[in-house]
C-alpha cells in the first residue's frame, strides 16, 4: 500500500521547461497531473539548470514531484505525455527546446526497460537536478541498480549535505 492507502503506485516525476513562460508551463504541467488523477505528496524546489544536448538553447526551470494515484508505471507515462500535450509540447528535434518535459524518474523499486519506458530513468544518475530532486522527495527509495538510497547517492555526489536527516 502507498501513502494514498488505495494500492496505487507511487511515482517520482520531473517537470521542466525552457521556453517562456517557464513558471507557467510548470504550473500547467502540475495541474494536468492532478487533473489526470495524481495526488502530489511531495515536491522539490524549482531550479534553473543548463540544457544538455547538441543544440544551443535556453536554460531549463526544473522541479521534481512525488505523486500517488495511478495503477502502473505505464499509466504514469501516459499521464506525463498528456501533461506535455496540454502545454502544447511538439515532438520534433530530439533534445530541443520545449514548453514542458515530464519524465517518469522512478516508481519505487520497480524496473522497466522497454522502447517506451526505462525505470529508473537514466537521467537519475546523469543529471544532478534529477538525483537531488529524487533524494528530496523520496529519500528512502533505493536505486535498483546500485542498491543505495537516492539520498545516499545524492550525498555521495555532493548534491546534498550529509549532516541533515531529510528534506
Amino acid at each position: 500500500m502507498t501513502a494514498a492507502g488505495r494500492g496505487d503506485s507511487e511515482a517520482v516525476l520531473s517537470l521542466g521547461s525552457n521556453l517562456p513562460p517557464r513558471e507557467r508551463w510548470l504550473d500547467r504541467g502540475w495541474a494536468a497531473l492532478v487533473a489526470g488523477g495524481a495526488t502530489i505528496v511531495a515536491s522539490s524546489p524549482r531550479w534553473h539548470t543548463r540544457a544538455v544536448g547538441p543544440l544551443a538553447q535556453p536554460d531549463f526551470l526544473d522541479q521534481v514531484v512525488r505523486a500517488v494515484g495511478l495503477a502502473t508505471p505505464e499509466d504514469w507515462l501516459r499521464l506525463a505525455q498528456q501533461a506535455e500535450a496540454s502545454a502544447g509540447r511538439r515532438r520534433g528535434v530530439p533534445h530541443g527546446p520545449r514548453t514542458l518535459d515530464v519524465d517518469v524518474l522512478a516508481c519505487g523499486a520497480l524496473t522497466r526497460d522497454t522502447d517506451q519506458l526505462r525505470l529508473p530513468h537514466p537521467a537519475v544518475l546523469e543529471r544532478p537536478f534529477a538525483l537531488r530532486g529524487l533524494a528530496l522527495v523520496a529519500p528512502a527509495w533505493h536505486h535498483p541498480g546500485t542498491g543505495r538510497s537516492y539520498r545516499e547517492l545524492a550525498v555521495t555526489a555532493g548534491l546534498l549535505d550529509g549532516s541533515t536527516s531529510g528534506p
